[in-house]
């Protein structure tokens, strides 16, 4: 694709609701198309920051989860994101590719993590031998969490990839995000 589909909106031609929403955020070129439809944005953003900044998963185990959804999507806007993310939390580049490939170089509980993430890609579904391995760390809301979050991620690809969303460019707009990133 060589040009957005859906372009981002300039922050100076937001609305009055747009910038409320927006707020920090409005460098994301994420954010600006988004917010092109108000209602959509008000739900969803609340939902993907409670499965990110809020969730009650280890950092590691949620970056884990996201980069290999990611890399089986075939998506690079969110997953240059959550590579910066991923460091934050201490994942060094060569365990941010381990992650996106889901390969050997993995830990054997990052491999089951991996593994859920690719059975909930391919078949939309945890397997049970995955699903027990994840029980025996994981507390119920936790196992849920799993799922809603590959599965949101799986949903911001087809985001990314349908809208044209790119990446953003410039040492000044990441030192944003990453002031903006509080969170690991």
């Amino acid at each position: 694709m060589s040009a957005p589909r859906i372009p981002p909106l300039s922050p100076e031609n937001f609305t009055d609701e747009q910038k409320t929403l927006v707020g920090d955020w409005g460098t994301l070129n994420f954010s600006q198309v988004v917010v092109q439809h108000p209602d959509v944005y008000k739900v969803f953003i609340p939902f993907l920051d409670k499965l990110v900044r809020g969730s009650n998963l280890p950092p590691r185990d949620r970056e884990i989860l996201v980069l290999r959804c990611l890399a089986l999507c075939h998506e690079s806007y969110e997953a240059q994101h959550h590579a910066s993310i991923a460091r934050k939390a201490g994942m060094t580049d060569g365990e941010i590719a381990a992650a996106g490939s889901g390969d050997e170089r993995l830990s054997p509980w990052e491999r089951t993590l991996a593994r859920a993430a690719e059975e909930l890609v391919h078949k939309q579904c945890v397997g049970d031998e995955t699903w027990q391995a994840l029980a025996q760390r994981y507390a119920p809301a936790q196992l849920m969490e799993v799922v809603f979050l590959v599965g949101t991620y799986t949903l911001m690809a087809m985001v990314t990839k349908s809208f044209g969303i790119a990446v953003e460019h410039g040492a000044e707009t990441f030192s944003q995000l990453e002031q903006l990133r509080q969170y690991t």
